[in-house]
């Protein structure tokens, strides 16, 4: 039995796990995260969590909107929730609740729910983009998610864009996820469509040069990694691409356009990937029964 749970900036989603999601729950961040001691904060909730469901589950996985370091049991930065940096999540957690607890970052369990839903797991390098309020980024290399030196690989949305002075979330100055991901669009609604709301903004403007603009750098974004790493499965997905009319082919163009010719731009495996409320739950579960089969192998 699991619980997984994909805590965002505004929702906190969690689920119940035996050998299928037995329960789904959304719950507001502000109502839980309330004193500023998160690891307080997420004890309270998650015992009565169980508490509430008289289950004994086995493990807690985590997915965080912030880089994990190395060993996997740090939150290094979280700037969109109510959680100090470089809190050891997993050793305190653990220690307070008496339960096996683990934590990723919320994209590399977006991608154990794509890899599962889609078939990918005889895939040796997949590259995932979730374009959201940032720009999440995995990198699946030799079957597990490449994390670097540090742990904190896969943060593209913070590769640095020439003549932007726009201060980021993460506290640099220039980096492309400002122009490139949902704050922008947010940005748009706010001065040039004042009119529009933000679920509307491609079904009324989708054609326009500001937007075509902002899915040219998207599309830069993604074939930055494409021609570092030429990975076999390219993935797609997040909030933004899954907005109403969003213009998914014009991507794929722009994306081809920017990758090397004539390989491996005339061989792109390109999925477009749904969203759906459990995703990030589900993740959780998929990520931590993967670890469950490694420790028995």
């Amino acid at each position: 039995m699991y619980i997984g749970i994909d805590i965002g900036g505004t929702f906190l989603r969690i689920g119940l796990y035996e050998d299928k999601i037995i329960r789904f729950d959304k719950y507001a961040v502000k109502d839980i995260l309330l004193s500023g001691d998160f690891i307080k904060d997420i004890s309270v909730f998650l015992r009565k969590y169980i508490d509430d469901n008289n289950v004994n589950p086995d493990a807690v996985i985590i997915g965080f909107p912030a880089p994990i370091d190395k060993s996997r049991k740090i939150v290094l930065q979280a700037p969109n929730i109510n959680i100090a940096d470089r809190i050891n999540v997993v050793d305190e957690l653990s220690a307070e609740l008496g339960i096996n607890v683990m934590i990723e970052k919320d994209v590399s369990l977006l991608l154990y729910y794509d890899m599962n839903k889609y078939n990918l797991s005889n895939f040796k390098s997949i590259c995932a983009f979730y374009f959201g309020t940032g720009i999440g980024n995995c990198i699946y290399l030799n079957n597990e998610i490449y994390i670097g030196n540090n742990g904190s690989a896969g943060e593209l949305g913070h590769i640095p864009v020439d003549h932007s002075d726009l201060l980021c979330g993460c506290g640099n100055r220039g980096c492309m996820e400002n122009l490139a991901g949902g704050k922008y669009l947010a940005k748009l609604c706010e001065e040039e469509y004042k009119d529009t709301y933000i679920s509307d903004l491609f079904t009324k403007h989708g054609n326009e040069p500001l937007l075509q603009e902002f899915i040219n750098r998207m599309a830069m974004t993604v074939a930055t990694e494409i021609n570092i790493l030429d990975p076999e499965v390219i993935i797609l997905g997040g909030g933004i691409i899954n907005m109403k009319d969003y213009p998914v082919d014009y991507l794929k163009e722009r994306i081809i356009y920017y990758t090397r010719k004539p390989l491996p731009a005339e061989n792109l495996n390109i999925i477009i990937s749904d969203d759906s409320e459990e995703k990030g739950v589900m993740g959780a579960i998929y990520y931590g029964l993967k670890h469950k089969e490694n420790r028995e192998s």
